[in-house]
């Protein structure tokens, strides 16, 4: 269902030569029944926040993830266990009351996020349509959970790299990938050596270039060729 015309938007303005996305622009939002839309806009906002931001979201909001990546982290924990990419939404379970997995969710990638409380959610969008997506999602959530234990168990470190590098490249729109070998070895849960010998092999593929905490795609289809593609939809 389109967005509604109804529905008070802030105007899109061009950075650094492309538009920059706002609620608008996401399709759960751009999905929802416009009187839901209309509630959403008027309690919500819009926040930014920077890629190395270590305090996670808050469990009072539902967030839509209008550009960039976050990562969901075990409690005390440093390895990424999930993304939450643009188009995506937190925080369904809070929106229903719930205090939800216990993960803490930070950006990986500079994000710009629409936040709207959790009550204003619920209200907004009613608690039976809340209880049955939720409910989808945690069959998803599951399935996604279970695969990504069988790839960690059975390929090699620079076939997950560059899985990983391939998902926050997608999943943040081509954004550039801040992140230097130290927080990828964390991420991935292994010793910086081994990101060192994975980020060698695939940059000689000419898939991807690492420089001063920056990895920058050049050749998406190189890269997809050394990834081991767990979780690929294509």
């Amino acid at each position: 269902m389109p967005a509604d015309s109804a529905a008070t938007l802030p105007p899109s303005v061009l950075l650094h030569g492309r538009s920059r996305a706002h609620i608008g622009d996401h399709p759960v939002y751009s999905a929802l029944p416009p009187d839901a839309q209309r509630r959403l806009i008027a309690e919500g906002t819009e926040v930014d926040l920077p890629g190395d931001a270590r305090q996670p979201l808050d469990r009072d909001h539902l967030w839509f993830v209008i550009s960039g990546v976050l990562g969901a982290f075990p409690p005390d924990s440093e390895v990424c266990v999930a993304p939450v990419v643009s188009g995506a939404v937190y925080g369904w379970d809070h929106a229903l009351g719930f205090s939800g997995s216990g993960a803490q969710v930070r950006p990986l990638l500079d994000v710009r996020l629409f936040q709207v409380p959790a009550a204003a959610a619920r209200e907004a969008l009613g608690y039976d349509w809340l209880a049955r997506f939720v409910a989808l999602q945690a069959v998803r959530r599951l399935t996604f959970l279970e695969q990504e234990a069988a790839c960690n168990a059975s390929h090699r470190v620079s076939e997950r790299l560059a899985k990983w590098l391939l998902r926050l490249h997608h999943g943040g729109n081509g954004a550039p990938l801040r992140l230097n070998q130290t927080r990828l070895a964390a991420m991935l849960g292994v010793q910086r050596s081994s990101i060192n010998v994975a980020a060698r092999s695939l940059q000689a593929t000419g898939g991807v270039r690492f420089s001063r905490g920056k990895a920058s795609i050049l050749d998406v289809a190189r890269l997809t060729a050394g990834s081991c593609r767990c979780g690929a939809t294509d």
